[in-house]
């Protein structure tokens, strides 16, 4: 599994970013090119999504074997490794599984372990999913005709827009997503519940950064009660004017939040 990646930087500290479900390198590229200043940043596209190869296997454990594979083939030595959403949730397994590759971890806006509101999680993945297979790509001449497709199910224009940069016109003229939906739907099951098991007896003592969103809810108060007793050196920063979606919403925050705790 040879992940497609984007490079920003040549010096400093190593950074992966690994971006959450339905998402791509590319979402990074301004907090990336922010990063890079004073870092080597390497975003990657994970499995069954942006230019990376498909799967039928979707699971953090693939996605963490991956994230071994990328850091051994490139020598990226002692990376602080970014996650977002399902990417924060690969990171924390990752952190657990294989606590001497990564220096620091940040996880943002998600709980390792499944959430309080996991119910009305899944029923908004299962929803996005059911407009994403409602789109008949055999019958779209672009990307406005897909968007009045998808606007029959979804109303958020910004996630309208989020999940057709996925969407992309193939030498012939078809449209294709660059995400895997088959897979993904065949496992979101697995994607929107925890990396981590609340029954486990778990102490990761690698320095971890949580970045929530104050407009969010994908962090509650019961979750940061277990992931303070999972995470012994772990630290939580919110920025109360961001939702889920908070490197977008704002990046200049995440960022300095990121750098400091690097530099630290």
């Amino acid at each position: 599994m040879h992940l497609f990646f984007r490079k920003f930087g040549n010096i400093g500290n190593n950074i992966i970013i690994m971006h959450g479900l339905y998402g791509c390198s590319d979402n990074w590229t301004s907090v990336a090119k922010s990063l890079s200043h004073t870092n080597r940043v390497f975003a990657v596209d994970l499995r069954n999504h942006g230019r990376s190869p498909h799967s039928a296997e979707h699971s953090y454990e693939a996605m963490c074997s991956d994230l071994v594979e990328f850091i051994k083939f490139y020598k990226i030595e002692k990376p602080v490794i970014i996650g977002h959403s399902a990417g924060g949730r690969c990171a924390a397994l990752f952190a657990k599984q294989f606590p001497d590759l990564p220096s620091k971890i940040v996880i943002a806006d998600i709980s390792p372990f499944d959430c309080e509101n996991q119910t009305e999680i899944l029923t908004f993945h299962t929803n996005i999913l059911t407009a994403l297979t409602s789109v008949n790509l055999n019958e779209i001449h672009s990307h406005r005709d897909a968007a009045v497709q998808l606007s029959q199910k979804i109303n958020d224009l910004n996630l309208q827009n989020f999940l057709l940069k996925n969407l992309y016109r193939t030498p012939n003229g078809n449209f294709l997503w660059r995400f895997n939906l088959s897979a993904i739907l065949n496992n979101v099951n697995d994607m929107v519940c925890g990396s981590l098991k609340k029954n486990e007896n778990i102490n990761i003592q690698i320095p971890t950064l949580f970045i929530a969103g104050g407009k969010s809810n994908y962090i509650t108060h019961s979750d940061i009660k277990i992931i303070t007793s999972a995470f012994s050196n772990m630290k939580l920063e919110v920025i109360t004017e961001a939702g889920h979606w908070l490197h977008a919403e704002q990046k200049e925050k995440f960022v300095e939040c990121i750098q400091k705790f690097i530099n630290k």
